[in-house]
């Protein structure tokens, strides 16, 4: 497909709409200098004034087709290039806009707040805070691939592939918007390579067991042994557990009720009766948290990390994550032969691409029918 040609009413109202792979393309007016139209994924549309000035690119969003004709865009595309060449075109802010700026005043307020978790976005505000110093100065226009690439290794080598993948996606999501909004036409970031992550499989283990119970048993924390004891006995996500209300248990059939979960569906969860045990020990069954706290704004517990590293130094357990609770009431349904489909429900997983990594956990059924099978053909 040309890439330069005359824009007309038609020839634009032609225009195929790209790929999701693609997300977007741009197109050249061979009429007047300056004029392109974007085509997006989605269908799209939009004209923009690009340019140099003082030897820096700069970009003008003029309208969207068809809604702005073709003639009126060449009109306004002709007065911004002959403003720029009789110096009295300034570039917006929005045109030298930093990656801090576009953050802040616009990703974070427009997009992050409005469409994301109060949850996830302040992990966004984490990641950005901590990770994009070196280049949350940087004009949007003067961030290369080479910037990009060269930063997402360096947090590779230094903090970890998992954390450089998290801040390679956002910066990806970012450039895009600001792309979606007419600040940029490409994003750089968009053919990075990622780290290539493996799926966590740790799991408390059988001697580990016992350790484990012991020092929790130990604790001077009640709050934190029973909000521990829950994740294990429950096998959900600690955010769930944290923010748990009284309402949100029907002790009449043993079920929690999860509102609001990753997945942005409702969930029930069936109550073991030592889950039970543990809100019978709480004791309180009044309205509100069921992990109440006075220091946090939220009202109830945040995560206790300093009391989770007490636990497993006093246990003797090293490479143990909260989240790995989770992972341990799935591993040992696995283990005793539960099915994948069973394993999901109760761990409130969306798919079975979820739930894969316990099948491949689940090796002793998996070893006796091996052995079953074996000492079969040896009967004879």
């Amino acid at each position: 497909m040309k890439t330069k040609f005359n824009f007309t009413q038609a020839t634009l109202a032609n225009l195929a709409t790209p790929t999701q792979q693609i997300k977007h393309y741009i197109v050249r007016d061979s009429n007047q200098r300056g004029l392109i139209l974007m085509v997006n994924y989605g269908g799209t549309k939009t004209f923009y004034f690009r340019a140099k000035q003082k030897h820096k690119k700069v970009m003008f969003k003029i309208g969207d087709f068809p809604y702005l004709d073709v003639e009126t865009a060449r009109n306004k595309a002709f007065m911004l290039y002959k403003n720029i060449k009789n110096g009295e075109y300034t570039a917006t802010k929005q045109q030298i806009m930093t990656l801090s700026e576009l953050f802040y005043n616009e990703y974070l307020p427009k997009y992050a707040k409005v469409f994301k978790k109060e949850t996830s976005w302040h992990e966004n505000e984490r990641i950005f805070n901590t990770h994009f110093n070196s280049l949350k100065d940087k004009q949007l226009n003067d961030i290369s691939r080479i910037n990009i690439d060269d930063w997402h290794k360096n947090i590779g080598k230094n903090n970890g592939i998992y954390i450089a993948n998290r801040c390679l996606a956002l910066i990806r999501h970012m450039l895009n918007m600001a792309i979606n909004w007419g600040f940029i036409t490409t994003n750089n970031a968009t053919h990075i390579k990622q780290f290539k992550e493996t799926a966590r499989d740790r799991f408390l283990q059988p001697d580990e067991i016992h350790n484990f119970i012991t020092a929790l048993n130990m604790a001077k924390n009640k709050q934190f042994k029973h909000f521990i004891l829950l994740l294990l006995f429950t096998g959900q996500r600690k955010s769930n557990i944290l923010s748990l209300k009284w309402e949100n248990i029907n002790f009449h059939n043993n079920i929690m009720y999860l509102p609001d979960t990753k997945n942005n569906q409702p969930q029930q969860i069936p109550l073991t009766q030592q889950a039970i045990n543990v809100f019978n020990d709480i004791g309180i069954r009044e309205k509100g948290w069921v992990f109440p706290s006075k220091d946090s704004k939220s009202g109830h517990l945040q995560n206790p990390k300093r009391c989770w590293q007490q636990l497993l130094k006093i246990a003797h357990i090293e490479n143990l994550r909260m989240h790995d609770l989770r992972r341990t009431l799935g591993s040992y349904q696995a283990i005793i032969g539960s099915s994948m489909n069973i394993i999901g429900k109760s761990l409130g997983h969306k798919s079975l691409q979820s739930t894969a990594v316990y099948a491949r956990l689940s090796l002793a059924p998996v070893r006796d029918s091996m052995q079953k099978a074996t000492d079969e053909i040896l009967k004879y």
